[in-house]
């Protein structure tokens, strides 16, 4: 797989931007920054920045440096390169080497502000995931609470190459399997990063009085098959027999989030799974959804995956 992916950066074509600059999470405020190599071209042989959620990119690194910049998305990076590459990383003591041999990944959370200095040309697969995406879709079984990212250099021996490999594949072949093919790679890949880099995040205190078992149950079948309609919290504390007030809060506590959080997170999925559909309109998918029009649905999907529904549409034809 490795081998394959390497024959791959053979070819090349013109982007506008590379994954990391992406991720950056730069504004007029933030005083890191990028630099890329005055010595070496731009060489990117895949990218899928369409992707709800997620980004990859596969190519020929001409990042110089990195300094003080804290990523939007966690980040995975690997090396599919014949040789080794030798990074310096900012630590609490200065920079220290990092070596990375073929085969070698390394995570970076979301928010965790880095600086790093390479003078490599390696081959490289990186990809970005939502923090949202990787807490929806990895389970807390293991833990009971939720799963921290922790940064982490040198994961071998791992499944990440071999999801990696797939999604390069399949964002090359136009992505003939769809988003919930892609979804798929994405969710084992997010679990092996929270294996090889996650740890239990402590156990938050935890209020009284929160759904019960079976009102719980009757408020998602609610939400769940009444997405296209107006739902209101009204509506739904009256079903559970609360009063409006009382169930949002216990709704919160249970869920950890909003009744109107969490039926706009349910309304999201349902549109994204819509997408997917080969005639997909997305005035009609707005509506079997439960969003007011067209426009409110455009503005809600991309400040929630990064991408408007009509450039995940344009990707599919």
């Amino acid at each position: 797989m490795l081998h394959d992916m390497k024959q791959q950066l053979v070819m090349s074509h013109p982007v506008r931007q590379q994954l990391v600059e992406m991720n950056a999470a730069l504004g007029p405020h933030q005083t890191g920054r990028v630099d890329t190599r005055a010595d070496f071209p731009q060489i990117v042989t895949t990218q899928a920045f369409d992707w709800p959620g997620l980004r990859l990119e596969a190519g020929s690194n001409n990042i110089a440096s990195v300094d003080d910049v804290a990523g939007i998305h966690h980040y995975i990076s690997m090396n599919v390169d014949d040789r080794p590459v030798t990074f310096e990383v900012k630590g609490q003591n200065g920079f220290r080497r990092v070596v990375l041999r073929r085969g070698s990944a390394w995570v970076c959370p979301a928010g965790d502000l880095v600086s790093v200095r390479v003078n490599s040309t390696f081959s490289y697969v990186r990809m970005s995931i939502d923090p949202a995406f990787f807490d929806r879709v990895v389970a807390t079984d293991r833990c009971g609470t939720p799963v921290e990212l922790r940064r982490t250099y040198g994961i071998a021996k791992s499944q990440i190459g071999h999801i990696l490999g797939a999604l390069v594949a399949e964002s090359d072949a136009g992505n003939p399997g769809g988003l919930a093919f892609v979804e798929a790679l994405a969710t084992g890949l997010s679990q092996q990063v929270a294996v090889h880099a996650g740890a239990c995040a402590p156990p938050a205190a935890r209020l009284r009085g929160g759904l019960s078992t079976v009102a719980k149950r009757r408020a998602l079948e609610l939400m769940d098959a009444q997405l296209d309609a107006s739902l209101t919290v009204e509506s739904l504390a009256r079903e559970v027999g609360l009063s409006a007030a009382h169930f949002a809060r216990a709704f919160r506590e249970t869920t950890g989030r909003a009744p109107h959080q969490y039926l706009l997170t349910l309304r999201l999925e349902r549109a994204r799974r819509l997408l997917d559909a080969p005639d997909a309109a997305l005035s009609d998918i707005a509506l079997r959804s439960g969003f007011a029009d067209q426009a409110h649905f455009t503005r809600l999907f991309k400040r929630e995956f990064g991408v408007t529904p009509g450039a995940v549409v344009r990707s599919r034809r």
